[in-house]
């Protein structure tokens, strides 16, 4: 058996058993959409790594890396595209090579399975997927914290998120997102996190204006009220 005619077998068989469990597939990945998280399986040379992030994750960092184009590709770009969040590992799994088409069959099995009881717990545990923030000792290679920055975005921590940056930077920290130049990851933070606190910062300033012209104006009308019965 070559190569070529090892792997289509084993991306057969890992299709076969994935669908057992409601997984998709896609390349070297196998996903799942549940209780707002995106659940990734990443399939390497002996080995599978479990990984989770919420679904609104890569959306919004999109959003700020002006990619927002990304939200209409498919799902599994989640897993494989080449400017999605790296995931929380939540469990690894050894697969040991071979032939044996039922031997196989029964580690993809065991991998599943173990991956549906792992993910089960996690939803018990984390059933709300906005108020998740990663545990940052088992990201799979996040070296800018991008998880953990747009969770804090995402619920309204923009300062901490700024503050983090301004640290990294103090560190001479180089990201592993660069755009142009001059600009990465943490270019397009900030510039959202300003963008966001100046339009917030407009939004008061007109709520306050409304108000104070609906107080003056019910004033005028209380007034007023108040003359006509007197005439």
């Amino acid at each position: 058996m070559n190569s070529k005619e090892y792997n289509k077998m084993v991306a057969d068989a890992r299709r076969g058993v994935s669908r057992k469990f409601g997984f998709r597939q896609s390349s070297y990945i196998n996903f799942k959409v549940e209780g707002g998280y995106f659940f990734c399986l990443y399939f390497h040379t002996n080995e599978a790594k479990l990984t989770v992030k919420p679904m609104y994750a890569d959306e919004l960092w999109w959003d700020i890396w002006d990619a927002s184009e990304n939200k209409m590709e498919p799902l599994s770009l989640r897993g494989t595209g080449a400017y999605s969040l790296s995931g929380q590992i939540l469990a690894s799994y050894e697969i040991p090579k071979t032939t044996n088409l039922n031997e196989l069959t029964n580690l993809f099995e065991q991998v599943f399975q173990g991956a549906a009881i792992v993910m089960s717990k996690f939803l018990t545990d984390n059933p709300d997927a906005a108020l998740f923030y990663p545990d940052e000792s088992n990201m799979d290679h996040d070296p800018d914290r991008l998880l953990y920055l747009i969770a804090l975005i995402h619920n309204g921590r923009k300062n901490e998120a700024l503050d983090i940056i301004k640290e990294a930077r103090k560190n001479k920290h180089c990201c592993m997102f660069k755009s142009g130049m001059f600009s990465d990851s943490y270019t397009y933070i900030r510039r959202w996190c300003k963008q966001e606190q100046t339009g917030m910062r407009i939004r008061h300033t007109f709520v306050s204006i409304f108000n104070s012209l609906a107080k003056t104006r019910a004033y005028a009308l209380m007034v007023l009220g108040r003359i006509t019965k007197k005439i």
